[in-house]
């Protein structure tokens, strides 16, 4: 990935597993979103890449903006 990455995060409310899970939405410097689920606190190593140019962008041209969308709803509230 190049450049810097800018990431949001949103710890779940669901209590029936002893660990909660987080969603991670990672913005490459490339602009590919990256997207994750992982335990409390833990960093995004693993996940999917929603690509903007080809890929995703072509196959499921409304899923990057969907992401995108999410991303900066959950960045107003981390603000």
């Amino acid at each position: 990935m190049e450049g810097q990455m800018s990431e949001v995060r949103y710890l779940t409310d669901d209590r029936d597993y002893a660990r909660r899970m987080e969603l991670v939405i990672q913005l490459g410097g490339n602009g590919d979103w990256y997207v994750s689920v992982v335990p409390e606190g833990e960093g995004a190593v693993r996940g999917v890449r929603i690509c903007t140019s080809g890929g995703a962008a072509s196959r499921v041209p409304g899923l990057p903006k969907a992401i995108a969308d999410a991303f900066r709803v959950l960045e107003k509230i981390q603000k």
